[in-house]
């Protein structure tokens, strides 16, 4: 999956790294579903632009909503194919794998996620949350989309791990 760097980004990651405020680091996963008629039936992929805000999961409706979700533990630190002459694998690197997991039966705009309802998965976005209680506040660092091939449907029992990579080059 590619993932699209939104343009509102820039001050969260102004933030964290230019001012060390950890309260916009990214810190939770927005899992994208929609619930289709058969288990074998494809998503189509929403046309976006780097420019969305929030508004564009805010009004999301049934079938379609999303999870939000906190990361399970510390990115993971890698080198991007092409790069590996500037760093050091296992040391240092220029791009980060991002884990979560999906959790609850309920999407935020109120659609059940469920095997039952052939809930699939079909999108994630990095999110700086810097306010818990307020998801208002919310900050979209990048977004993107799984192929047909790779949408998945959620499993009868247990949940969904789902990594998104983010890659710094110039």
């Amino acid at each position: 999956m590619t993932l699209t760097q939104m343009v509102n980004s820039g001050w969260a990651i102004a933030k964290s790294l230019g001012l060390g405020d950890r309260d916009y680091m990214i810190n939770r996963l927005y899992i994208e579903f929609e619930n289709v008629a058969a288990p074998a039936n494809p998503v189509s992929i929403p046309s976006f632009n780097n420019t969305d805000g929030l508004s564009y999961y805010q009004n999301l409706v049934a079938p379609q909503d999303y999870l939000s979700v906190p990361l399970l533990g510390t990115p993971q630190l890698g080198i991007v194919s092409g790069y590996e002459s500037y760093f050091t694998a296992g040391v240092d690197g220029n791009q980060l794998t991002f884990t979560a997991q999906t959790a609850g039966s309920v999407g935020i705009n109120g659609v059940t996620f469920s095997n039952a309802l052939n809930s699939k998965i079909f999108g994630i976005a990095l999110v700086a949350a810097p306010d818990s209680g307020d998801m208002t506040k919310d900050i979209l660092i990048a977004r993107g989309y799984y192929t047909v091939a790779n949408q998945l449907i959620v499993p009868a029992a247990g949940q969904v791990h789902v990594s998104a990579t983010l890659e710094f080059t110039p």
